[in-house]
C-alpha cells in the first residue's frame, strides 16, 4: 500500500511538472512554433508527454476504470508522440522531416483526444471522487478548446489559453495526486490508508 501511494505521489508530481513546463515552453516559443521547430517547446513537450503517461499509469494502478484498454491505447499513442518529439531535434523546420516522422506527429493530437475519452470514461465510472473524478475530463478538454481558439483568435492568444488550461487542469490534477494520493484509491482502500495516516 505504501509503495503504491509513493508511486501515485511521484506520478502526480510528474503530471504537475510536465504540465507547468509545457505551459512555460509554449509561452516562450510563442507563435514561432507554427513556422519552425522550437527546441524549448520540444523539451517541455516531452515532459508533458511523460506526465500524461504517468496519468495513464495512475488510472490503471488505481482501477479508475474497469478496463485497461483506454490507458493502454493512450500509452501507445504517447510513445509515438515521444518518437516524433525526440526525432525533431535533428530538424529545424517541420517540412524537412521524413515521411515516417510526419505519421508519428499524428500521435500528438490522437493522444490528446484519447485523454478526453479517458476523462469521460473516468467521470462516468465514478471510481474517483471529487476533483479527481472530473479533472481528467477537464484535461482532455484542452484539445477541444485549443482548436477553435487557434483558428479564431490566433496562436498569439492561443499560447496563453493553452498555458492557462494546462495549469488549471493537468497541473491541478497532478498536485492533487501528489498531496493526497489516497484519494485515488478505491473508497474502502482509501479510507484505510487515511486512517493509517498515509
Amino acid at each position: 500500500m505504501e509503495r503504491l501511494l509513493r508511486r501515485i505521489r511521484l506520478a502526480g508530481a510528474m503530471i504537475c511538472v510536465g504540465a507547468a513546463s509545457w505551459a512555460a515552453g509554449t509561452i516562450i516559443a510563442g507563435e514561432a512554433i507554427q513556422t519552425r521547430i522550437v527546441h524549448v517547446s520540444t523539451v517541455t513537450g516531452i515532459l508533458y508527454l511523460l506526465g500524461v503517461a504517468a496519468l495513464a499509469w495512475t488510472v490503471m494502478a488505481t482501477g479508475a476504470l474497469k478496463s485497461r484498454v483506454i490507458p493502454i491505447v493512450q500509452l501507445v499513442l504517447l510513445a509515438g508522440a515521444l518518437v516524433y518529439s525526440v526525432a525533431s531535434f535533428g530538424y529545424r523546420f517541420h517540412d524537412d522531416m521524413t515521411g515516417w516522422l510526419v505519421v508519428t506527429d499524428v500521435c500528438w493530437p490522437l493522444a490528446n483526444l484519447c485523454t478526453l475519452v479517458m476523462g469521460i470514461a473516468i467521470a462516468w465510472a465514478g471510481r474517483w471522487s471529487g476533483l479527481l473524478r472530473w479533472c481528467p475530463l477537464l484535461c482532455g478538454g484542452w484539445l477541444v478548446v485549443m482548436i477553435p481558439v487557434k483558428n479564431i483568435l490566433g496562436m498569439g492568444v492561443g499560447v496563453y489559453v493553452s498555458a492557462a488550461w494546462l495549469l488549471g487542469s493537468y497541473a491541478a490534477l497532478g498536485l492533487a495526486l501528489a498531496l493526497r494520493p489516497a484519494a485515488a484509491l478505491p473508497r474502502g482502500t482509501a479510507a484505510t490508508a487515511v486512517t493509517a495516516g498515509v
